[in-house]
């Protein structure tokens, strides 16, 4: 089974990287740019069953990938 892993900041936290190259992009010109968003992104294989790797991959994501105090994630199953 093939699962993704999609991570974001939070709506009101500061995405640092996002905001680096928004400030860079006006430095060399592009003033049109209203907000840049960045994600992590994530893609598992698994041996397991749709219900047990779904449930696997939240906890590693929960553990491991993200912190919640400021971002969110969303799981996605790649398989269908």
């Amino acid at each position: 089974m093939k699962v993704k892993v999609q991570i974001r900041y939070l709506p009101n936290v500061e995405d640092p990287e996002a905001l680096s190259i928004k400030r860079n992009l006006e430095l060399i010109g592009y003033e049109g740019i209203k907000n840049i968003y960045s994600y992590k992104i994530y893609e598992f294989e698994t041996s397991l069953d749709r219900e047990d790797s779904i449930k696997e991959i939240r906890e590693i994501t929960e553990k491991l990938l993200t912190n919640p105090v400021i971002q969110e994630y969303k799981i996605e199953d790649l398989s269908e």
